[in-house]
């Protein structure tokens, strides 16, 4: 009996750990056995370049829903992006200088976010909300609700559509991004403390840590990241648009919660978070592959978070019972 509850121990840990691994496994054999060229090197290249953008996003908000808070603006701030850089080079600005404004103003964007949280004291979620409508409003006010062409092909190149060595270049901005982020998460003071306010805010305030401070920076590097996956998205659109990353932000906190991180804050995982990424790429190009259409594919992406949801609940309590 003690050996099977030992076993039974061990298993559910295994799960617990690797319950991301086991999703990502399931799909990759169902679509596999369904559509072999799901496992074709070019293809599985292709869904991590196409997946790029929503992977930067989701590291980022990796860092803000274990603080306990919410971006909902991150997609409205790509699009922003992709729109101011594409007028400022039409116009004649010089690339260097294109993006560092771009990437000033999604400063901007996230420090307002964090600064209104904090200092007003309304929810991140009420304050992303009202902020997503503002940033796409800003991006359709300057487009006029109209595509414009990026003109620098060289810089679509380095976002978008070139590559290094066969590899893309939003799979190398995937990984250098990554290791940036688990560095960050993982090895620095700003990862900690971000872990701490999540999991008691007020202890948090009475250790010392800045928490106001930390939560207006989190939503900062959120609007930077944010900034990153709008010159993806952009470049390899080759244009500004002002409805680019509509589902950025609900396909990044999908990401994360199916990653392992808790949607009530104080704890996260990097790894689980690029694994979470990986379902969402795999659903994407998957249903792709069988011909399912755009409502279709929301439908299938709700089913498999409700059921990756449910199984994390039911892991967590066949652990608390052993």
């Amino acid at each position: 009996m003690k050996s099977n509850a030992k076993i039974g121990k061990i298993a559910t840990e295994l799960l617990i750990r690797y319950k991301t691994v086991l999703i990502l496994v399931v799909l990759a054999a169902v679509f596999a056995s369904i559509k072999p060229v799901f496992l074709d090197p070019r293809n599985l290249m292709n869904m991590f370049k196409q997946t790029s953008f929503v992977a930067v996003t989701a590291f980022a908000a990796t860092f803000v829903i274990t603080l306990g808070g919410l971006d909902l603006s991150v997609g409205s701030t790509g699009a922003a992006v992709g729109i101011v850089l594409s007028m400022m080079l039409r116009n004649g600005v010089p690339i260097p200088l294109a993006l560092l404004a771009v990437l000033a103003l999604s400063i901007v964007f996230g420090w307002f976010n964090g600064f209104i949280s904090v200092k007003a004291g309304i929810t991140p979620f009420l304050v992303t909300l009202s902020t997503m409508n503002i940033y796409r409003g800003i991006a359709m006010t300057l487009s006029r609700g109209r595509p414009i062409p990026i003109v620098a092909k060289d810089l679509t190149n380095v976002f978008g559509n070139g590559t290094v060595l066969g590899v893309p270049n939003p799979v190398i901005i995937i990984i250098l991004t990554f290791a940036l982020t688990y560095w960050l998460f993982h090895h620095s003071k700003f990862g900690f403390y971000v872990r701490c306010i999540g999991g008691n805010e007020e202890a948090a305030r009475v250790a010392g840590i800045p928490v106001g401070k930390i939560k207006i920076l989190v939503y900062l590097l959120s609007g930077v990241y944010a900034c990153i996956a709008g010159l993806i998205l952009a470049s390899l659109m080759n244009a500004g648009m002002s409805d680019l990353g509509s589902t950025l932000a609900l396909d990044a906190i999908a990401a994360v919660i199916l990653g392992g991180t808790a949607i009530t804050g104080g704890y996260g995982t990097v790894w689980g978070t690029l694994g979470g990424t990986l379902i969402m790429g795999a659903l994407n190009n998957g249903m792709s592959l069988l011909g399912a259409n755009t409502s279709q594919l929301i439908l299938v992406k709700g089913v498999v978070i409700i059921l990756a949801v449910l199984l994390s609940n039911l892991i967590n309590k066949q652990q608390s019972k052993l």
